[in-house]
């Protein structure tokens, strides 16, 4: 694993780290740094939160005020926790969402692993980190965190595409503050959108929780296009029905599990201070999942 600590960094005391969300059950996140903190013997341990809605600040002051280097946040937490944070880095800032929490001297640190840990995992897939044209299916934390990483990865244009199209537009004009250069729009998800936005796409994401939740019954495989890369960042054994049927048509595929490991391991280092490569990470959740 070869992990690296970075000059000036000293040992990692006797502390907490969390993944906070509702549901959890089905969470991978606890299994990879658990795995890499026995591997490095740090005096750490990950414990899941799984928390009912209304309830987030609360727990927040006692991250604050506990024994916690940091945490990951997931569904429907990330909007809330970038705003609760004392501090936030630019991508927090610029996309309203966090999927990663830092404590520093009893303050809250808000950042975003999602986007850059997703360009690393397409890019260990030998897809590279620059797309021109990209479509997002989504536009809630995770989409945001990826569009910001897009366009600072060199995109020309960004399509977000939301069951609330107003929501997709506001992303756009969020981002287009920050990326003048890079071409941002917003429309909905009904079939004639999607078959519209995929031409000439060099790249479609799939950021909703349809994967988790149920199939898109109406999602027109057919005009995804083969020259397209398809990244569906909800992981399933085997792939998500989508990734599973695109695959079969000839399309590129990746699934969610990669892009969880590679935020992971960004996430790990923001909190210890130790560089892991995403690859451990993606090696524990494949056990877990029982690939």
């Amino acid at each position: 694993m070869n992990p690296q600590t970075p000059r000036g960094r000293g040992a990692v005391s006797s502390s907490l780290l969390f993944v906070v969300g509702h549901p959890i059950s089905h969470s991978l996140s606890p299994a990879m740094p658990n795995g890499v903190i026995a591997r490095l013997g740090h005096p750490l341990h990950y414990v899941p939160i799984d928390l009912p809605p209304g309830h987030h600040s609360g727990s927040l002051r006692i991250v604050r005020a506990g024994n916690f280097l940091g945490g990951n946040v997931t569904i429907p937490y990330k909007e809330e926790a970038a705003a609760l944070a004392d501090t936030r880095s630019d991508a927090v800032e610029v996309c309203g969402a966090a999927n990663t929490l830092v404590v520093r001297e009893g303050k809250l640190h808000a950042e975003n692993t999602d986007g850059t840990g997703f360009l690393d995992a397409l890019e260990a897939e030998g897809w590279g980190r620059r797309f021109r044209r990209v479509v997002l299916l989504g536009a809630g934390g995770a989409a945001r965190g990826i569009a910001f990483a897009l366009g600072r990865a060199g995109a020309r244009e960004i399509v977000l595409l939301n069951r609330h199209p107003r929501r997709a537009e506001r992303v756009a004009r969020l981002l287009s503050g920050r990326y003048p250069a890079v071409v941002f729009a917003g429309g909905d998800l009904r079939p004639q959108t999607l078959r519209e936005g995929f031409r000439g796409a060099d790249l479609i994401v799939q950021c909703t929780s349809l994967g988790l939740q149920g199939e898109w019954e109406n999602f027109p495989i057919k005009d995804v296009q083969k020259s397209s890369g398809f990244a569906d960042i909800v992981y399933r054994a085997g792939g998500t029905n989508l990734v599973r049927r695109l695959k079969a048509r000839g399309v590129r595929t990746v699934g969610g599990l990669p892009m969880l490991a590679y935020q992971a391991a960004r996430s790990f280092s923001l909190w210890t201070g130790r560089k892991v490569p995403g690859e451990a990470f993606r090696t524990l959740a494949v056990k877990a999942l029982k690939l």
